[in-house]
C-alpha cells in the first residue's frame, strides 16, 4: 500500500489570525523551524532535525486538509509605531481580522500536510526527528495563535471528519508558497540577516524570505477552469462570416479537422493527435480531449445566434504534456482555412478575436447563474412510462455536469425547458447533432451555483462538438 507522511495540527483556540486559511506549506514550515531554534529547542538541534527538514523540502508540495473556516468580525488595535521620527504619533492602528475554524474541538486535528513517500526506508529514517521538530511547535499565524504538531507515517488515507481536502492543481486554484529545496538554510540566512539589520549604515529592511517554491491549491468539489483559446471567422475576402445557430456540431467538425492537420505538421505522436485532438478515444476516457466549441452570438434582443466565434477549450484535468496542443494551436491556428468535408475551398478563415468585448464575455466571465445557448445532450432516456421525469433528468442532468468538471456540490438550483433561454437561439430539438447522439434527449439548462465560476462551462456528450455550451447570466 502507499505510504505518505503525516504533519497534524492541532491550534489552541478556534481564531486563527494568519493572511491565509489553510497555513501555507511554507509557512507551517517556517513555524516549525521556529519552534525547534528558540529558546530550550535551539541547544538540543542536532544534525539528524537538520537533515529531516532537508529532506522534507524534497518532497513537493503537500496535500492539506484543513478544517471549513469562516470571516470573523474585524476590529482594530494600537500598538507602537516603528517610524523613528519623533513628530509621528507613538501609536499606530492595526487591523485585526480573525479567521473562525469551524467545528474546532481541542485535542481533533484542525491542518493535516500530507505528502506522498515513495522511500520507506528514507521515511522511516527521518520519522523521530520530524515528530521531535514538531513536538516544539509553539504558534502558526501570528504568535498568539498556539498549536501542537506531531508526524506519523501512515499507509492509508482516511477521509477525516469536518476537514476538507486542498491538493496541488498545475491548472487552477490558488497559489501558495511551499518549501523549496535550499529552504532552510534561506531561514538561516534571513535570521542572520534580520538580527544584523542595525549597523552604522543604517537600517537593512531586506530580511524576510523569499526563497519560496510555489504550487496551486484547490480545494476538492470546487470548480477547476479550463484554459482555451479564442477566434473569430472570416470570409476569405476579409468579411464577417457567420453559420446559422443550428450548424455548431458543423462549424466544431471544421475547427478540428483544420487542428488535426496543423499539428501533424509537428513532430507529434499521430495516436495522440487522434485521441486528444480529433477525439478517438477509448469508451471510458471520452472526456480526455479537446473541446471545440462554436460561440453562437448573444446578449442582445435582437441577437441573431449565429456563429462567428469559436474557442478551443482544454479537459480540466489536462496532463503537462497535453497541454502542449493548446499553446501549439494558439499559433497555428491563426490564419487556418476551415474547409468543409468534400470540398477544396475554404468556408472560412480563422483570425484573433477584433472585439472580445461584446459576446466573448458571455462565455468567459465569472458568474454564479448560467444557462445553454446550446441544448445538453443526456447520456441516457429521461422518460418513465411515456412522459418525462423529473427524477431521472435531474439525476442525468447532475452525472452529466459532474464528469464535464462540475460537481453537483456546486450546484444550487438546477431547471431545464426545450426552449431557449437566450435571444437568437432555438428550442433544444432544432439543433443538428452527429448521428451517434441523435436517439439521446436534448434540454436546455439553467444552473444557479453555490459560488461564482469562471467560464468556460460546457457539459452533456455533445459538449466536444460545441452542443452543450453554457453563457452566464451577469447581475444575478
Amino acid at each position: 500500500m502507499a505510504l505518505h507522511l503525516d504533519l497534524t495540527v492541532r491550534l489552541f483556540s478556534d481564531r486563527y489570525h494568519g493572511k491565509e486559511w489553510p497555513p501555507s506549506p511554507s509557512r507551517f514550515f517556517q513555524a516549525l523551524v521556529a519552534g525547534a531554534k528558540t529558546g530550550t529547542g535551539a541547544r538540543e538541534w542536532n544534525a539528524t532535525h537538520q537533515k529531516a527538514l532537508e529532506w522534507l523540502e524534497t518532497l513537493g508540495a503537500p496535500e492539506i486538509l484543513a478544517r471549513v473556516k469562516s470571516e470573523g468580525r474585524s476590529y482594530t488595535i494600537f500598538v507602537p509605531n516603528n517610524s523613528l521620527a519623533r513628530t509621528q504619533s507613538s501609536k499606530t492602528a492595526k487591523r485585526v481580522a480573525p479567521k473562525i475554524i469551524g467545528n474546532h474541538s481541542l485535542g481533533e486535528p484542525d491542518v493535516v500536510y500530507r505528502w506522498p513517500v515513495a522511500e520507506d526506508d528514507q521515511a522511516r529514517a527521518h520519522l523521530p526527528a520530524l515528530d521531535e521538530v514538531a513536538a516544539r511547535l509553539r504558534a502558526i499565524g501570528w504568535g498568539i495563535d498556539f498549536a501542537a504538531a506531531l508526524a506519523s507515517l501512515n499507509t492509508d488515507s482516511p477521509a477525516m471528519r469536518g476537514l476538507e481536502r486542498f491538493t496541488p492543481d498545475a491548472v487552477g486554484g490558488t497559489p501558495m508558497p511551499v518549501p523549496a529545496a535550499g529552504f532552510l538554510s534561506h531561514l538561516d540566512d534571513r535570521h542572520k540577516a534580520f538580527t544584523n539589520r542595525l549597523s552604522s549604515k543604517g537600517i537593512d529592511p531586506y530580511t524576510r524570505p523569499t526563497r519560496f517554491g510555489e504550487a496551486r491549491y484547490r480545494r476538492a468539489g470546487s470548480w477547476r477552469p479550463r484554459r482555451w483559446i479564442a477566434f473569430e471567422m472570416q470570409t476569405v475576402d476579409g468579411d464577417p462570416f457567420a453559420a446559422r445557430w443550428e450548424e455548431a456540431q458543423t462549424v466544431a467538425s471544421w475547427v478540428r479537422h483544420a487542428s488535426g492537420q496543423a499539428l501533424l505538421q509537428e513532430e507529434l505522436a499521430e495516436s495522440w493527435i487522434n485521441s486528444f485532438v480529433l477525439g478517438h478515444t477509448a469508451p471510458d476516457d471520452l472526456g480526455n480531449r479537446l473541446s471545440f466549441v462554436p460561440l453562437p452570438s448573444i446578449g442582445h434582443h435582437n441577437s441573431d445566434g449565429g456563429i462567428r466565434r469559436v474557442l478551443v477549450v482544454e479537459p480540466s484535468d489536462t496532463s503537462s504534456a497535453d497541454a502542449e496542443a493548446l499553446n501549439l494551436l494558439r499559433v497555428k491556428l491563426s490564419g487556418c482555412a476551415l474547409i468543409a468535408k468534400g470540398e477544396k475551398e475554404p468556408r472560412a478563415i480563422l483570425v484573433p478575436p477584433v472585439d472580445g468585448g461584446k459576446v466573448l464575455p458571455f462565455f468567459l466571465r465569472e458568474a454564479r447563474v448560467w444557462e445553454t445557448v446550446t441544448p445538453l445532450v443526456l447520456h441516457g432516456y429521461n422518460a418513465a412510462r411515456g412522459r418525462i421525469s423529473l427524477v431521472k433528468t435531474d439525476r442525468l442532468l447532475c452525472q452529466a455536469l459532474d464528469a464535464a468538471g462540475t460537481p453537483e456540490s456546486l450546484i444550487h438550483e438546477m431547471a431545464f425547458q426545450r426552449a431557449p433561454y437566450w435571444s437568437g437561439c432555438q428550442a433544444a430539438t432544432d439543433i443538428r447533432v452527429p448521428r451517434h447522439l441523435a436517439q439521446w434527449p436534448r434540454v436546455h439548462v439553467r444552473l444557479k451555483l453555490s459560488e461564482p465560476i469562471k467560464g468556460p462551462l460546457l457539459g452533456g456528450i455533445g459538449r466536444h462538438y460545441g452542443i452543450g455550451v453554457f453563457a452566464a447570466r451577469s447581475g444575478e
